[in-house]
């Protein structure tokens, strides 16, 4: 059985999983150190926003590398201390960014929806947009679904949520919590009442109709 792991700053290298590690990018950053990881997203977080010139352009550049299979986590985070009329024009253009390289967009999303769906709207994508990290209640998960979004779910989570996204919006990760991914996949099983061979069997087709595995 293979796991997946669509999201974490913390590879585990474990045998029988794959793993998107998702690398942030940030002003006088070298980035290259934690190119090695197999599958790797690349962007530019909410928090992190600097030099938006420079930040953008290393993204090009890491987005067309061999193994880079999405782009983000780009976000909008209404309680960070950035701009949010920056934070909008720099997802906007990630979210462009992730069209024309032909990836999916990871999305770190805090009290903002309505901005997020709004942009959605605007640029109709036609690749995946997936939020990761959901926490959100049933009602939100169904708004964010019928909109065409994939919800990705780690060890905390709503489960009414969770049944909402199962079978075909659901994604696993780990994020930063140290948390295992074999951990997350019996968490969302048993929320589910469900054997974790059946769980893992449609996630390894979610994840195959969302990211391109060289």
């Amino acid at each position: 059985m293979t796991y997946y792991n669509i999201h974490t700053h913390q590879p585990s290298g474990e045998p029988g999983v794959v793993e998107i590690v998702n690398v942030i990018i940030k002003d006088q950053a070298d980035e290259m150190k934690e190119c090695s990881a197999r599958y790797r997203s690349f962007g530019i977080h909410p928090w992190y926003i600097g030099n938006v010139e420079e930040q953008m352009e290393k993204l090009k550049t890491f987005v067309s590398l061999p193994g880079t299979v999405a782009v983000g986590e780009a976000g909008l985070d209404k309680a960070a201390t950035t701009s949010f009329d920056l934070q909008q024009k720099v997802f906007r253009a990630q979210a462009l960014l992730a069209e024309s390289a032909e990836k999916p967009l990871i999305i770190h999303c805090v009290k903002a929806w309505q901005e997020l769906l709004a942009v959605k709207k605007e640029i109709k994508p036609s690749m995946p947009w997936i939020v990761h990290g959901f926490r959100g209640n049933a009602e939100l998960a169904e708004q964010l679904i019928a909109r065409g979004l994939y919800l990705s779910f780690g060890s905390r989570f709503n489960s009414p949520a969770l049944r909402k996204a199962w079978p075909n919006r659901l994604l696993p990760e780990t994020d930063e919590t140290g948390v295992g991914i074999r951990t997350v996949y019996q968490q969302l099983a048993d929320a589910l009442a469900l054997p974790v061979d059946a769980l893992a069997s449609e996630l390894a087709e979610n994840a195959a109709t969302v990211f391109f595995f060289p």
